[in-house]
């Protein structure tokens, strides 16, 4: 009788335990999973600011050019 009272306590430490181990490497591969996604955002992120000004100025220095030229035979 005293041995139900040792053997239950035991197999729910042991159950506890491997689920302890075993949500810990579920949580550090979702983890890794994370850092490799956040890498790779870091990576676009950088390229899209030094790609970003080159297509501003693209864009706006032709609606410059005309508005000067529309200063031009205005007389502004």
């Amino acid at each position: 009788m005293a041995l139900e009272y040792v053997v239950g306590p035991v197999l729910a430490l042991l159950v506890g335990m491997k689920f302890s181990v075993y949500k810990t490497k579920e949580t550090n591969k979702e983890i890794a999973e994370l850092k490799e996604k956040v890498v790779l955002l870091e990576k676009s992120t950088s390229s899209l600011e030094d790609e970003l000004p080159k297509k501003v100025m693209a864009t706006m220095l032709p609606v410059a050019k005309a508005v000067q030229k529309l200063n031009q035979q205005v007389g502004l």
